[in-house]
């Protein structure tokens, strides 16, 4: 298993406006509530959270910040082609261990296919041997099935209601399904939580 990390960012349009956040965090000011506010990606929302996720994720220049810079130390302007960013390593596992999930959050893999047969299929391969990440990546619909399914660490209300169900009640290790969502048929695996 290769290094993981998890960590948050803003994202803007501009070195400056960059450079000008980073010394509102050095004077105090909140990163979760500076990222929710200018943040240009999406986990703006969830105050610049990115999860956990390992080394060939991410783009280059973001990668080579998260996997060398101190933890919790506020690193950017990092210029990337989305633009420029402010980068806080939050946690970094050990070379050949995973990381554990902050307290409340899981990390789980998936495999999502149209027809619940077709999940119960791969469940029953899985039970005889078949290896859940190749048959991700040859089946799933969802675009983590390139990485053999897996979605990475989050909390609570950022899954549909039944997936999350499954993930912070069934057993660790345990592949569940078929598990209907409106996005089709799931099979599922709690590989940690908190």
């Amino acid at each position: 298993m290769s290094i993981q990390a998890s960590a948050r960012h803003i994202l803007v349009a501009s070195e400056k406006e960059c450079a000008d956040l980073k010394q509102q965090i050095a004077g105090g000011a909140d990163f979760a509530e500076l990222a929710a506010k200018h943040s240009k990606c999406p986990s703006g929302k969830r105050g610049g959270e990115l999860g956990t996720f390992g080394k060939g994720q991410m783009v280059k220049e973001f990668e080579d910040v998260v996997f060398t810079a101190p933890v919790s130390e506020v690193q950017g302007p990092v210029k990337t082609d989305f633009g420029y960013h402010l980068i806080e390593v939050t946690a970094r596992s050990e070379p050949g261990k995973p990381l554990p999930p902050p307290p409340g959050q899981a990390s789980a893999r998936h495999i999502l296919v149209a027809s619940e047969k077709e999940c119960e299929d791969l469940k029953q391969q899985i039970t005889g041997g078949a290896d859940f990440a190749e048959l991700a990546a040859k089946h799933s619909k969802c675009p983590s099935g390139k990485r053999g399914g897996e979605l990475g660490t989050f909390g609570k209300g950022q899954m549909v209601k039944e997936f999350e169900t499954v993930v912070f009640s069934a057993p660790v290790g345990e592949v569940q399904g078929p598990v209907k969502t409106d996005f089709g048929y799931h099979l599922i695996e709690v590989t940690a939580r908190s």
